[in-house]
Parts: C-alpha cells; structure tokens; sequence
C-alpha cells in the first residue's frame, strides 16, 4: 500500500533538504576560509623566518614583522614604536600611515605602558587603553620588543570591527613573532659589532688599514671626477722602540691611543684616520690642498712635541715625523699617491725626525693598490 505525501510533509521534506544544503554550503565556506587562513599564517611564518635570517637591516625585520603579525592575529593595523628612553616614535607602520612618527611618553596609552612595564597588555579587558596617538581601534594589544638586553620598541596591533577583541591566543603569538624578531635584531647588532671590528683598529679604535684602503679609492675617484684637490698625511712616531724598551709595551700603548686621540682632534667630520699598524698612522684629507695639509700636520707634530703623554709611569716625550701628498701633483691614486708620501716621511726622517716634509714629484704608472 502506498502512503501519499501530504502537502505539509513536503513542504517540511523540501526546508530540511534546503536547510541541509544551506549548512553543507556554510560549512564548505568555512572550511575554505579556515584552509586560507591556515595557508595565510604559514606562508606569512615561513616569510617571517625567511626574512629574520635573510638580512641584518633593521628596517626591513621591523616591515617584515608587521607584516607577518597582521596576518596571523587577524590584526587590521600594526605600528611598530621605537624606543628612545625619553619618548615611544612611530617608526613604521602596515594600515595605519597616519600614526607615523607620532609620539608617545612613557606609560601613555597601550603601547607607552607596555613599553615602561615591558608586558604585554591588550584592551579590553585591560583597564589602559590606547592613546590619541595610537591608530583608532576597537581592540588592541602590544608587546615588548626585546633586543641586545634592553626594550628595543613596542610591537602594537589594532583591530577595527566591532565585535572582534583580541583573545590571550594572540597575545601569545603577538609575544613569539617579538621574541623571534629580538633574536634577529641581536643577530644584526654583533654582524654591524663584527664589521665594525673588521674595519677598525682593536687599541685606538681609528680605521685600520683596509677601511683606509677603501676610503682613500673612494675619495680619489670623488676627486678626480670634481677636480678636487686631495691630501693624505704619513704619520710615524720617532723612536718609538725606545718608549717600549724604557717604559714597558703598556706605556707604548697609551702612547699610541693618545697619539690617536690627538690626530683625531685636528681632522674634521669628512676626514679620516688610521692606524696603518706599529707606530704608523695616516691621515685622509679630502678637499684639502698640499698647503693645508702641511698646516694639519705640523699643527699635530707641535701639539706632540710640547706636551708629553701622560701615563701611569709618568709623562712621556715623544715626538712624530710625517710626509705629506697631494693628489694631483704627487699621484692620481691610492698607490702612488701613499708612496709619495711614504718618500716625504723618509726626508722628514734623514731631516733629523721632529718635522713634516710635503712630497716632490710624481710617481707614475698606478696599479690602484695602496703598497704594504
């Protein structure tokens, strides 16, 4: 016996399979939006530690950071403020362009409070909120950024729609994407610590001979396409052995700093000096003629010679020699011209030492490396 489907089973039959095919079709969409989302946050993690490990520019970790913190917290604006002790500045942002450089003292707003607590906060439910400065939001959170063993800056994000608070979940992945950042920025501070080493002399701290070497190609090449005068001054402490032999190599050495100390003193922001090694030294002149450069040496050879080292084994005289090239006259680059003043050196030394000598003539046939 076959049983009729009354209009009203029907009806109810056809709801439930609309309603079945309504909810598959929900679920299938939240399905997809869960995939891209998942697709979202590992590919912003993996460019997160890709760039962590790809560059030591603290510009570029602090964009790449925000980036990434957007995507996996679902944040609407990030704005990454930097510490300097007296103040919080907005150094760069993702969604929030006007926030930049905008100011925040310590312990205003969210980020000010987490940047004097170094904890991180989020609103609600904490009682701080964001301040004026901040970028308009309807949730918040911040963390501190730790580099180097101090606050390096403020990690912030912000949320705009209604009805979409932060939860403790992504404070704490807020709070990893800051502690793997730190880690990278400390990595950039003992790479620049490193080149910094690489390019400097360990006892005076001066430019060592290979920064010298760069800088003084450089300098050349700027002045020969201006046609511009160039100087570099050898510098070489008379009878230095004898401080060593008397004195002791610890009294050598502060010698050798003050000596340093006292060359830095007579250059200006655009020169140079090194320590091309033992108890040799040169001055790089840009933008200087074969007249001032003399006075720039004999300015520091009388300083020398009328006011003894003072060092912990007592007052120490010493006294410098030094040769003096000019670029053109003496070399069109970094070989001819240092040999020319190595020569002048030479006749300042046969002269009875104590004096600075310019150089004579011009020594031809540059091969570009400075002679060790």
């Amino acid at each position: 016996m076959t049983t009729a489907t009354t209009p009203a089973v029907a009806l109810t039959l056809a709801a439930v399979a609309i309603g079945a095919a309504t909810a598959w079709r929900r679920a299938h969409r939240r399905i997809a939006e869960l995939e891209r989302s998942s697709n979202d946050f590992r590919g912003a993690l993996l460019r997160l530690g890709q760039a962590l490990g790809a560059t030591d520019d603290r510009s570029a970790l602090v964009g790449v950071v925000l980036d990434a913190a957007c995507t996996m917290v679902a944040a609407d604006a990030a704005v990454f403020w930097r510490d300097f002790g007296a103040f919080l500045v907005a150094r760069a942002e993702q969604g929030a362009p006007d926030s930049l450089d905008r100011r925040l003292a310590p312990g205003e707003g969210l980020s000010g409070w987490v940047a004097e607590h170094r904890d991180p906060a989020r609103w609600p439910p904490a009682a701080v909120h964001p301040a004026a400065a901040e970028p308009a939001a309807t949730s918040a959170l911040a963390v501190p950024l730790v580099a180097a063993g101090r606050l390096y800056g403020v990690l912030a994000l912000y949320r705009t729609r209604p009805d979409a608070e932060f939860g403790e979940s992504d404070v704490t992945d807020a709070a990893e994407i800051a502690r793997q950042a730190g880690a990278a920025i400390d990595a950039s501070f003992l790479h620049e610590e490193a080149r910094r080493l690489s390019l400097t002399d360990g006892l005076t701290g001066l430019w060592n001979r290979r920064q010298f070497e760069l800088r003084v190609t450089q300098e050349l090449e700027r002045a020969t396409r201006f046609g511009e005068e160039f100087s570099i001054v050898m510098v070489d402490l008379d009878d230095f052995k004898r401080v060593n032999d008397t004195f002791g190599h610890g009294t050598g050495d502060a010698v050798l700093i003050e000596t340093a100390n006292r060359l830095m003193s007579h250059t200006r922001e655009v020169d140079l000096v090194a320590r091309l090694g033992g108890e040799e030294f040169v001055m790089v002149l840009p933008h200087t003629d074969c007249a001032g450069a003399v006075l720039a040496a004999e300015k520091v050879r009388a300083e020398l010679a009328a006011e003894p080292v003072t060092t912990e084994a007592g007052p120490v005289s010493i006294t410098l020699s030094a040769g003096v090239a000019c670029h053109p006259y003496n070399g069109s680059g970094p070989a001819t011209l240092l040999a020319a003043a190595d020569a002048a050196l030479y006749e300042a030394k046969r002269a009875g030492k104590n004096c600075v000598r310019p150089a004579v003539g011009r020594h031809d046939n540059d091969t570009g490396a400075a002679p060790r």
